[in-house]
């Protein structure tokens, strides 16, 4: 039996080695990815229930609480406790100027932010300091 020194033998394994950590590392991104964008969706969905709560409580003394609890209850599959919602009443306002004050057809900013993680493995964190926003304005009802 003949065998031939400079064949290619095994050239097949050796170039799957050198492509799949790539193909892994791509493919973690592109899940990370997906995870983030449903973690954004999440929060702006939960800002927007957290609006509509805030402009239907009119009448109410601790309408931003319920809002703010709204909010992080509509949150789910976020961590909860991470979360950090803001209402604010912009200057524009004639009426409104804190949650107890609340008059139809003024204006509340409902904002929430997330820390998200985007730490990919033999890679790193490739977004340090990254954090989803949500903002949603309303008019008291």
């Amino acid at each position: 039996m003949h065998r031939n020194l400079r064949g290619d033998r095994g050239s097949a394994l050796f170039e799957m080695a050198l492509s799949l950590p790539i193909l892994a590392v791509l493919l973690v991104g592109i899940i990370k990815g997906g995870i983030l964008f449903y973690d954004y969706v999440t929060l702006a969905d939960a800002v927007a229930v957290g609006a509509r709560t805030m402009a239907t409580s009119r009448g109410v003394t601790t309408a931003c609480t319920s809002a703010e609890t709204a909010l992080t209850n509509a949150a789910t599959n976020l961590v909860t406790s991470k979360i950090t919602p803001t209402i604010s009443f912009p200057t524009s306002n004639t009426h409104a100027d804190s949650c107890t004050s609340l008059w139809p057809g003024d204006a509340v900013e409902v904002e929430a932010t997330y820390p998200c993680d985007l730490t990919i493995p033999f890679v790193g964190n490739v977004w340090p300091g990254c954090t989803l926003t949500s903002e949603t304005a309303v008019r008291i009802e």
